[in-house]
């Protein structure tokens, strides 16, 4: 891991295989995938923050990463029924 020297995080963390991997996968699955990726970058700030940043601003963090985990186990869900579904009037 490298430390970054100034503000501009895109010049220390290059993401653009994580991206091209997320390119590879059909829109659903890519959609979630990306929202659960989010949700642990927002867990690992929240917990870098937690060091030296007071509890309601630890607390939020952790509140948007839950709710972008819950809203991608929602597409998830979504998913699922939706090719259940698809199966059923196959039958």
């Amino acid at each position: 891991m490298t430390v970054p020297t100034d503000n501009d995080c895109s010049k220390v963390v290059d993401l653009s295989d994580a991206f091209a991997a997320l390119d590879g996968l059909p829109n659903a699955v890519r959609v979630q995938c990306a929202m659960q990726l989010a949700s642990q970058f927002l867990e690992y700030a929240a917990y870098e923050m937690a060091l030296d940043q007071g509890a309601g601003d630890v607390s939020e963090i952790i509140h948007m990463a839950a709710r972008l985990d819950q809203a991608a186990q929602r597409i998830d869900d979504k998913t699922f029924l939706n090719r259940m579904a698809q199966n059923l009037r196959k039958i």
